[in-house]
């Protein structure tokens, strides 16, 4: 504001617009400071914590078998699922891959594995025919 709109201000307003700046920077300070304890990254007691609840919902462990092991115990663990969580492969994707590289080959050979395929459900549904009866 210019020194003239100043003077013209009476204190009250005055006081008004001081109070108003003060719960401004108030916000915006209590703003800044959530971000960074948001932002902060998790103690060592607190990822091990983590860790265990992974590994027990995840994994299958229980509470006593991850009790008294230190925190590098549980880091491997943990590194162990979730390679094995990175590894997997869906059973979808290897049906397409597999259903493209048959399309690339003759089609003779698709009939041939579809014949095949074929034998082996009439051989299986005979066998429990069997077992049934006997």
């Amino acid at each position: 504001m210019k020194a003239e709109e100043q003077e013209k201000l009476s204190i009250e307003e005055k006081s008004k617009l001081f109070v108003q700046l003060l719960e401004a920077r108030k916000k915006h300070f209590a703003a800044i400071r959530a971000q960074e304890k948001r932002n902060k990254p998790p103690t060592k007691a607190q990822k091990r914590n983590i860790m265990s609840t992974y590994l027990k919902n995840m994994a299958g462990y229980k509470h006593n078998q991850l009790k008294n092991k230190s925190f590098n115990d549980i880091w491997k663990l943990f590194d162990k699922a979730m390679k094995r969580v990175n590894i997997f492969v869906d059973m979808d994707t290897e049906l397409m891959e597999n259903s493209e590289v048959r399309a690339e080959g003759s089609e003779t050979r698709v009939e041939g594995s579809s014949k095949r395929a074929g034998e082996e459900l009439e051989q299986e549904s005979s066998k429990k025919a069997k077992i049934r009866r006997g």
